[in-house]
């Protein structure tokens, strides 16, 4: 079966843009995804602005890769968690 060559438009044309889930309660979801409300967000407030990185073999630890704690690794990988958990649930990643 041929795919049509245009495309449907869930917009009105309208000049100030098109917005989904008007409202932190709707639900929305992509590909046949089961619809979820607005995730929550994931806060980065603990991880440092510090982009040096050692290059030196001796003494390689957290300061190496550019954090300054322990605490700055697992806000990280939090964060990422939580946006790869987000973009799951409303069916932008498989």
């Amino acid at each position: 079966m041929a795919q049509p060559l245009e495309n449907e438009s869930a917009g009105y044309n309208a000049s100030d843009g098109q917005m989904f889930g008007n409202a932190s309660t709707k639900k929305i979801a992509f590909y046949g995804a089961t619809p979820v409300t607005r995730p929550i967000t994931a806060s980065t407030n603990n991880v440092s602005t510090a982009t040096t990185v050692s290059v030196s073999t001796a003494g390689v630890g957290l300061a190496a890769w550019g954090f300054a704690s322990q605490v700055e690794i697992t806000n990280l990988v939090t964060g990422v968690s939580t946006v790869q958990k987000t973009l799951k649930d409303l069916g932008l990643m498989a």
